[in-house]
C-alpha cells in the first residue's frame, strides 16, 4: 500500500513504500517498516542514471546511510513508516531560498493518528513502536527514545486518511508563502501549518469555508468534492488540488481546484512566467480550465487575517462529454454527406431506358418507395449508431 515516486533537488529519485498492507504490521519480529533488510515501509533512494556492476538498472547513490551495514538494504535511505499517502519537495523561499530540498510526506495511521514528517537521512519515524505521538506496540516503544516525531498528528475526529500536500511558494498569494497545506481524505478537510523558524516547531493554521460576500470575487466557489486525492503545484509553484465525489480512483465527478487569495494579490505583471519548453514524442492536447456553472465560491480563512480562496479549474466528465458530442456531431455530418453523394450518383448512374416503365409497374414501385425508404433510413441509423460508438471509443483511448 501507499507510495509516491519523485525526484529531489540532489537528482536522485525517491520511493515511499507501504508496510505490507496488514494492519500493524505483523510481519516478523519488529514488521516490515523497523526491518531494514526489508524494502517495505522505507524511503528508498536510488540514482537511475546508468546500471551497477550487479546487473541492476540503477545505481546506489554515495551518501546513503546504510551502505556498510550488512544487515541493511543500500537503497534504504529512511524506515519505520506505515503508509506515506503524497510527500512533495519544497522548493525554497523565492528570497532566502530557506527551506529549499526539504520533503514533507502524510503518513496514513492505523486506528488513531495520521501525521505530516519532514524526512531526514537515516531516520527512523517509530512505525509500528508509535502512531504519531502516542505508542502503538507497547514492548518496542521502550526502545523509541530515537525516533523522529512528526511535526503534526491529528486524531480520528479530525480525519482519518492524510493526503500530504505542498509548502506554497507561489507568486499570486503572497500571503500564502511559507504555508505547509494538506488535507484528508475521508473527511475532505483541508489544513495549513507555519513553521517557528525560531524554534522549528509547526503551528495548525484554521481553516474555514468562505461566506457568500468574500465568494463573489469573480471565478470563486465555497464548496468543493470530499474525498481529496492528492495535491499538486505548477511550475510557477501555484497550488492545486484534485478531488472527487466519491472514495474511488474510477469517480466521474474529479475535479481539479486551485488555491487563491483575494485578500492580497500580486501586482499585476510581477507572476508572469514562461514555461520551460518540453519535448514529447506525439500530438500535444492542449489544457483548457473550465468553470463548472452550478458550483459556487470557496475561501479558506486562517485564525490571523490570511485567507485564500479556491475555484475550479477544470471538470473532467464535462468536458469529455462535451468533446465527445462535437466528435459525434461531426461523423454524423461526414456520414450524411457522404450518403447523399452516393444517392445522387445512383439516379445519374439509371439510364433513359430503365426510367419508361408501365403504369402497373410504377404503382408498385409507387408502394414498394417508403419500404425501401425506410430501410435505407435504418441502415444510416445503424451507421451513424456505430459511428457514434466508435468516436466515443476513441475519445475514451485518448484521453
Amino acid at each position: 500500500n501507499g507510495g509516491q515516486l519523485l525526484f529531489g533537488l540532489d537528482g536522485y529519485l525517491y520511493i515511499f513504500t507501504g508496510d505490507g498492507g496488514k494492519a500493524g504490521d505483523p510481519f516478523g519480529k519488529y514488521g516490515n517498516a523497523q526491518d531494514k533488510s526489508a524494502l517495505l515501509g522505507k524511503v528508498l533512494r536510488i540514482d537511475v542514471e546508468g546500471s551497477d556492476s550487479g546487473g541492476r538498472r540503477y545505481r546506489i547513490p554515495p551518501g546513503n546511510p546504510f551502505l556498510g551495514d550488512p544487515d541493511a538494504r543500500p537503497e534504504v535511505y529512511a524506515y519505520g513508516v506505515r503508509n506515506m499517502w503524497r510527500c512533495s519537495v519544497d522548493r525554497g523561499d523565492p528570497v532566502s531560498r530557506y527551506g529549499r530540498g526539504r520533503i514533507f510526506c502524510g503518513d496514513v495511521g492505523q486506528n488513531r493518528y495520521e501525521e505530516i514528517d519532514i524526512i531526514v537521512k537515516g531516520g527512523n519515524y517509530g512505525w509500528r513502536a508509535k502512531e504519531g505521538f502516542e505508542c502503538y506496540d507497547i514492548k518496542l516503544c521502550h526502545n523509541s527514545s530515537n525516533d523522529i516525531l512528526p511535526i503534526f498528528a491529528y486524531n480520528h475526529h479530525v480525519g482519518k486518511s492524510v493526503t500530504g500536500g505542498f509548502v506554497y511558494r507561489g507568486c499570486e498569494s503572497p500571503n500564502l508563502n511559507g504555508l505547509y497545506i494538506f488535507g484528508d481524505f475521508m473527511s475532505g478537510r483541508i489544513m495549513a501549518l507555519e513553521a517557528d523558524k525560531t524554534t522549528g516547531s509547526w503551528k495548525e493554521r484554521s481553516v474555514c469555508m468562505g461566506d457568500t460576500k468574500t465568494c463573489s470575487f469573480p471565478g470563486l466557489i465555497n464548496r468543493h468534492h470530499k474525498f481529496i486525492i492528492s495535491f499538486a503545484e505548477d511550475e510557477a509553484g501555484e497550488l492545486y488540488f484534485l478531488a472527487t465525489a466519491h472514495p474511488s480512483a474510477t469517480s466521474p465527478r474529479g475535479t481539479v481546484f486551485k488555491f487563491m487569495d483575494p485578500s492580497r494579490r500580486a501586482p499585476p505583471g510581477k507572476c508572469k512566467q514562461k514555461p520551460l519548453p518540453v519535448k514529447v514524442k506525439g500530438k500535444k492536447f492542449p489544457f483548457v480550465p473550465r468553470e463548472r456553472k452550478f458550483t459556487s465560491a470557496f475561501l479558506i480563512n486562517s485564525s490571523t487575517s490570511t485567507s485564500f480562496v479556491i475555484f475550479t479549474v477544470c471538470t473532467c466528465k464535462e468536458t469529455i462529454r462535451k468533446a465527445n458530442f462535437r466528435l459525434t456531431k461531426k461523423k454524423t455530418l461526414q456520414q450524411k454527406s457522404r450518403d447523399q453523394s452516393e444517392t445522387t450518383s445512383v439516379i445519374k448512374s439509371v439510364s433513359d431506358k430503365d426510367k419508361v416503365k408501365s403504369k402497373a409497374n410504377q404503382t408498385d414501385t409507387d408502394n414498394e418507395a417508403p419500404k425501401a425508404s425506410n430501410s435505407l433510413n435504418d441502415n444510416q441509423s445503424t451507421q451513424r449508431r456505430g459511428n457514434e460508438h466508435s468516436s466515443k471509443s476513441d475519445l475514451r483511448k485518448t484521453v
